[in-house]
């Protein structure tokens, strides 16, 4: 299989530039934003500066990157727990809304310890 040469100098941009999208997707995602939609606006906002700074190679390399990552690998602890406190609340509150009838102690105590509704 042949190797492919990179420039050492083009991988530390790109590792640079896929370390400061981890962070703004991190910041986005604490404000309320799904991970998903995060990732897609900050390569949005990124990605043609990132063309015209570093050149093409480089920005590829970072968008791949950040493609790559699963939200576990890019969201921090803090920001994991915010978004699984959310969730929950949210689910708490449509429980108690839209099916009072499933709203019980059993279900209600699932939620606060895993986050789902146990039915």
């Amino acid at each position: 299989m042949a190797r492919i040469y990179v420039d050492p100098s083009i991988r530390s941009c790109a590792q640079s530039l896929l370390m400061e999208a981890i962070e703004d997707v991190n910041r986005r995602v604490s404000c309320g934003d799904s991970f998903w939609i995060a990732r897609t606006r900050v390569l949005e906002m990124h990605a043609d500066e990132w063309v015209r700074l570093y050149g093409k190679e480089a920005a590829d390399q970072a968008v791949r990157g950040l493609h790559m990552l699963a939200p576990g690998e890019v969201l921090d602890c803090e920001t994991q727990r915010k978004q699984r406190a959310r969730s929950a609340a949210l689910t708490g509150a449509h429980l108690a809304a839209y099916d009072p009838g499933r709203n019980t102690w059993l279900n209600r105590a699932w939620l606060s310890v895993f986050g789902v509704r146990l039915y």
